[in-house]
């Protein structure tokens, strides 16, 4: 009787134990545009799931006969709107590895042309979502 009741228990203990959820890290990244120093930054998942109309951020590549190109773009809650580009092969590439889960931050000179392109794709930050 006492190992039968024993192995209830750990039966017990052992379902509860499995079902505790445990949350990692969330850190959504609203679209935040600085233009006195030509900064753009935020999450993919938190631009689309924002309560607003307007954040938005991305990528566009293309490819033509002359090589390959990228547009970055970002607009925030207020419907400030930035965007810059380059030909530069590592800042392509860069940009294709963009998730849906991925945070973006990108500078640019006074001539519109893209002088950072930095991508993080971690779990803490949300996925686009419908």
């Amino acid at each position: 009787m006492k190992k039968q009741t024993l192995i209830a228990g750990l039966a017990v203990v052992a379902l509860g134990l499995g079902g505790t959820a445990w949350a990692g890290a969330k850190t959504p990244v609203l679209v935040s545009i600085t233009l006195s120093s030509r900064t753009a930054m935020g999450s993919l998942g938190a631009a689309r799931a924002s309560a607003d109309t307007k954040q938005n951020i991305g990528v566009a590549t293309t490819t033509y006969a002359g090589g390959d190109a990228v547009t970055v773009f970002a607009q925030d809650a207020s419907g400030t709107y930035v965007s810059c580009y380059s030909y530069r092969p590592a800042f392509v590439a860069a940009a294709r590895a963009l998730a849906s889960d991925s945070f973006l931050y990108f500078t640019w000179d006074a001539f519109g042309e893209c002088t950072d392109i930095t991508i993080e794709t971690v779990s803490k930050y949300d996925p686009k979502t419908p």
